[in-house]
Formats: C-alpha cells, structure tokens, sequence
C-alpha cells in the first residue's frame, strides 16, 4: 500500500478520496468514498485495490499524509487546506467506520437479546399452558371419579332395593304356592267323591242298558230272520230273472254276429270286387298309356320315313309371347266352383274333327288338348274317363275315376325363348312333336302324348351329337308295389345352408333305386314314393306370395349357387333330368292349389334359365298344391307355398 501512494497517480487519487464524490457500487465490493454513512469492509478504493479492514484504511490515510507532505516538499501544488481536508475525511472515515462497526454490534446483540427474550417468553408461555393444561386434566380426572363414585352408590342401592323387593315377591309367591296346594287338595277330595257318585250311577244305568239292548236284539234277531227270508226269496227270483235276460241277450248276440259276419264277409266281397275294378282299371289305363307312348313313338317314325300324314306348324318365338319369371300369368286359376261351367251332358266327347264351336277363345294348349282329347269344357269327360274340373288357358285340371287330381299342360312352354324356330308336327292320333331351333344350330326335339304330357325329349347339340334326356316311349312300365319299394325317410336339405359343393355333392347323390329297376317319367311325376328315392333340395329362398306365381328379383338372385352348381352339373353330363316342384298350402281349392304349384314350379325354372343360363330342356316342372305340407296345417303358411328340385336322372336310366 505505500509503494502504491508514493506515485504521483496515486497521490491524486488519495486527494480524490478525500474529496467528497458519489460511490458507485462494484461487482464484488463497495467503494470506498468518505461518506457520513456507515464503511463496510472489504471496500473498493477507485483505483480498484481493495481496503480489507479499518486497520488498512488507517495506514493508507498515514501514506496518504506522507505522499502529500513529500509532494510538497517536492514543489507540488499541494495547500494546507487539501492537507487538512484529507486529514479530516481521513479521521472522519475511520472515525465513521468504527461508529458503524459499534453500532452493528450494538444491533447484533440487541436482536440477540430481543431472540432470547422472546424464546424465553415461549417458554414461560408454553410452561403456563402445560401447567394449565395438567390442572384441567387433573379437574376432569377428579370429577370422573367423582361422578364413577356417585354412580356406583346409587347402583348399589338400586341393587339393595330390588333384591328386598325380590325377597318379598319369593315370600308373597311361596305364601300363595301353599294356599293353592291347600286349595287342590281340597278340590281333589271334592272330585274324587263326585266322581265315586257318578260312577254309582253309570253302573246303574248301564245296567238298565244293558237289558234293554238284550230285549232289542232278541227282537232285532226275529226281524233280521224274516227279512232273510224274504231277501233269499227275492235273490232266487232276481237270479231266474237275469238268467232269462241273459239268454235272450246271448240269442242277440248271437243274431247280431251272424249278421256282422254276413255284412263284413258282403263288404269284403265288395272290397275285393272294387280292388279287382280299380286293378283292372289301372291295367287298361297302363295298357291304354302304352298303346298311346308306342301310337307316338309309331307316327313319329313314319313322319321320319314319310309314310304318315301329319299337321306342320311352323311359327318363330318372340319376346311378347314368352312370360319372364317376375310376371304373372295372363289368365288367373280358378277353383273347381269358379271354373264349374253348366255341362251339358255328362256323356263321353266325341272326335273334335266336328266341334268347332269349343274352338272360340281357346290358347294354343286348349286347341292342341280339343284335338288330342276330345273336349276342354269344364264338367266333361274326356275318352280315357277323366273328367276337366278345371281350366286356365296354360293348364287344364282333371280328375281320375278313382277321385285323384292331375294338371296337363304344355311341357314345351319352357324350352321356347326369343328367337327360337318351332316346327311342330300333329298327328292322326293326337300326340305331336316339336322341334325347337336354338339360335346356335343346336335342336330339341320333344314327341308330347294326345293330352300334352311329355314322352321323350332329345337334345342335339350344334355339332350334332345326341343326348336322350328320357324316352317314355321304349319303356314298358312295370306294375308298382309301394310296398316293396325301398322305404326312405324322406329329409329336406335348404339351398340357403349349403355350399357349392354341398349342393353339388347333394345332387349327386345316388338314388335308392332297387337294382336292374328304372321307372318311366310319368311314374317319377305321379307316385311320390318312387319320386321320394331321389333326394331334395329346397329353394328356401323363394317364397310366393299368396295366390302369387311370379318371384321378385332380388329372390331370383338369391338361387345363385344352386343355379350355378346345376348349369355345371348339366354341362359336365348333358343327359341330366331335373324335376323342379311347386307347393302350395292348404288355403282354398285342391284343384285351385294344383294349377298353382304347377304354375310356380314353372317360374322358379324360368328363372334358373334367365339369370344361371340353366338348360331349360334338362328341367321336368311338376305341381303337386297341397299334397305334401311342409308344416300339416290349414291355415295360410309361408312354408308351404315352397320349391323344391330333385335330380331324377338315375330314376329315369
């Protein structure tokens, strides 16, 4: 510090020091200026050096008067007055400093003696409200005890009251147990000798009882022998009596069994003679069906070989002549009431070749049935003895001598689309054959029997190969024994729940057709146990409405993997027969129902053809109304107005 005062610099900033100046504060000390206000240390000089105690400041304000004097000496232009001036701020700055050192350690021990105080007060404070609190728990303790106390004697002198209570309640009682026990005793004394009085007593009327009851039954014995007496003689009448009735019930008897035995051997007779009928019938039906398929097959051939005359017809389909599977028939089915016209006799038809009068307002199927059959009119009977119940224009009802119900119609219908070329040939007798030209060169060729049913049917493709898809015209029907037949319980598959492959492997399924045994289409159409050794398929998709033969798209839609799984079915063997049947429910006419279902089986092959391009040649339709429900009730029923399709083809070979 005096090597740094004795430089001239040094020296004026030693004088500056003593001037009076604003302090400006430093980044790690105060300045040290000479203010009237209390010096800390350490302090900064403006120099920047440091004055680290009084001490140092002392000893820079002693080298601050030796730089001035011996700047002086040394000729500066030094004063008494600055001498003096920093001698006094010098005194003063020390001076202050140390006034200030004091009165921070004044400060410090007065807060020192103010925080002793005052935690000395919080003691005494905290010991006064210990002390009270003490006081208090020993007042509560005391009047808990106090009042423990005072309880406890008024308990025990409740205690004391109630057991004297109880000593005189036991006294009172026992006193009175003894005056009972006295009182019982007496009673039983009392008892006792009114009882011995009504013993005497009773022995002496039983005693006057008892001789009276031995007066009655001396009498009662009197009365009983007489009464048996009479009742022996009157049992031994009774008993002559109903033998007598019996006798004359078992000479009823016997009357009445010769005379059941005399009826059931008449109706067994009778029996026998309507079985003879209806087999004899059934035999000339056979043979007159025979006679037709072998007459058609006959006139066929003879076409081929020219030798026979025949009516050509040759006309091209279009589309206005042809129903689409979403529309209705033309004409509605009525039921046999509705269609029942006044018949004017009731007698066979003759040859249609002079009645031309039937001919107004008739379809095509009409005319070609008039010709083949001899009449259309509903109430007439036809040559085979089948009578028409019922008409619609596309189908004709008629019923059996034995009361069955069958439709005819015109099988072709379904394999004529737009731009066919149809040739059709009627013959002498009045079967007929068609031939259908497809517009790929491909043919059909159909031979139908008089009443318009289907014998056989060709399919000749564009390269000309020919596939027989049935011939009822070479096959001799044998006489079938339902009985003997294979007995199949009949199970219904949903299309809906099948897979492609189930289907297929459904329809493949061989038929339970006994060995070296086929059986002719009409055999297949008309007998359901030998169409139920084939299995089915349900189109349960398709649901008519009521009185309805026409589905909607989205339904026709929804036959897509049956349709598909058929049209390959029939591409992979071309001979493929499938039955397509319609079924009603029971609401309404039989034959109403008849021509219904057969008008659906109809539509649901229609549709097959126009959305899945199945063949509609392989496809056979057959109703059968209300023959075989579903669910067995009368009432309307969804499940019932049903489709269902079977593959026929191993029936048929």
């Amino acid at each position: 510090m005096k090597k740094f005062l004795k430089s001239t610099t040094s020296l004026s900033i030693s004088i500056a020091l003593a001037m009076p100046t604003t302090g400006f504060a430093q980044a790690e000390a105060v300045s040290c200026g000479p203010t009237k206000e209390q010096v800390e240390f350490p302090c900064a000089l403006k120099s920047g050096d440091l004055i680290e105690s009084k001490k140092d400041l002392r000893e820079a304000r002693k080298a601050l008067r030796q730089a001035l004097k011996a700047a002086k000496d040394s000729g500066a232009a030094i004063t008494e007055d600055m001498l003096e001036a920093v001698e006094d701020a010098s005194d003063e700055a020390v001076d202050q400093a140390a006034a200030d050192q004091a009165a921070a350690d004044q400060a410090a021990a007065d807060q020192a003696a103010a925080d002793q105080a005052a935690a000395d007060q919080a003691a005494a404070d905290q010991a006064a409200a210990d002390q009270a609190a003490a006081d208090q728990a020993a007042a509560d303790q005391a009047a808990a005890d106090q009042a423990a106390a005072d309880q406890a004697a008024a308990d025990q002198a409740a205690a004391d009251q109630a057991a004297a209570d109880q000593a005189a309640a036991d006294q009172a009682a026992a006193d009175q147990a003894a005056a009972d026990l006295a009182a019982a005793n007496q009673a039983a004394a009392d008892q006792a000798a009114a009882d011995q009085a009504a013993a005497d007593l009773a022995a002496a009327n039983q005693a006057a009882a008892d001789q009276a009851a031995a007066d009655q039954a001396a009498a009662d014995l009197a009365a009983a022998n007489a009464a048996a007496d009479a009742e022996a003689q009157a049992a031994l009448e009774a008993q002559l009596a109903e033998e007598a009735a019996a006798a004359e019930a078992q000479a009823a008897l016997d009357a009445q069994a010769a005379t059941d035995a005399q009826t059931a051997e008449a109706a067994a007779v009778e029996e026998a003679l309507r079985e003879e009928r209806r087999a004899a019938r059934r035999e000339e039906r056979r043979a007159e069906r025979q006679a037709e398929r072998a007459a058609a097959a006959a006139a066929a051939a003879e076409a081929d070989a020219g030798t026979a005359t025949a009516t050509v017809v040759t006309e091209e389909v279009t589309a206005d002549e042809v129903r689409t599977s979403d529309e209705e028939f033309d004409t509605s089915v009525a039921s046999r009431s509705a269609a029942a016209a006044p018949a004017t006799a009731a007698a066979t038809a003759t040859a249609p070749a002079a009645a031309p009068a039937e001919d107004s307002g008739l379809s095509k199927f009409e005319k070609a049935l008039l010709l083949g059959l001899g009449a259309v009119v509903v109430g007439s009977v036809l040559k085979n003895g089948d009578k028409i119940v019922s008409r619609s224009g596309d189908r004709v009802v008629v019923q059996d001598p034995n009361g069955d119900l069958r439709v005819l119609k015109d099988d072709d219908a379904l394999i004529r689309r737009p731009g066919d070329e149809v040739r059709t040939e009627t013959f002498s007798d009045g079967s007929s054959r068609s031939t259908v030209v497809k517009p790929d060169g491909s043919r059909i060729v159909t031979i139908r029997a008089r009443d318009g049913s289907v014998l056989r049917r060709v399919n000749v493709d564009p390269q000309g190969r020919e596939y027989i898809l049935f011939d009822d015209t070479t096959v001799e029907e044998q006489e079938i024994v339902v009985n003997e037949l294979p007995q199949i319980e009949q199970r219904s598959a949903s299309v809906g729940t099948q897979s492609e492959d189930a289907l297929r492997a459904a329809l493949e399924m061989q038929s339970a057709v006994p060995q070296n045994r086929t059986f002719s289409l009409r055999q297949v159409r008309e007998i359901s146990q030998v169409r139920s050794l084939a299995p089915e398929l349900e189109l349960d998709a398709v649901r008519f409405q009521t009185g309805s033969a026409a589905i909607l798209p989205e339904q026709a839609r929804s036959l897509a993997r049956i349709g598909g799984t058929l049209r390959e079915l029939i591409r992979q063997d071309p001979r493929t027969v499938i039955l397509v049947e319609g079924h009603t429910d029971a609401v309404g006419d039989a034959t109403y129902n008849l021509a219904l279902s057969d008008r659906r089986a109809e539509t649901v092959a229609l549709a097959l053809t126009e959305y899945f391009n199945v063949p509609p040649e392989n496809m056979i339709t057959q109703g059968y109304g209300e023959s075989a429900l579903k669910i067995p009730t009368l009432t309307a029923e969804a499940a019932n107005r049903r489709a269902v399709v079977r593959n026929i083809t191993g029936l048929l070979r």
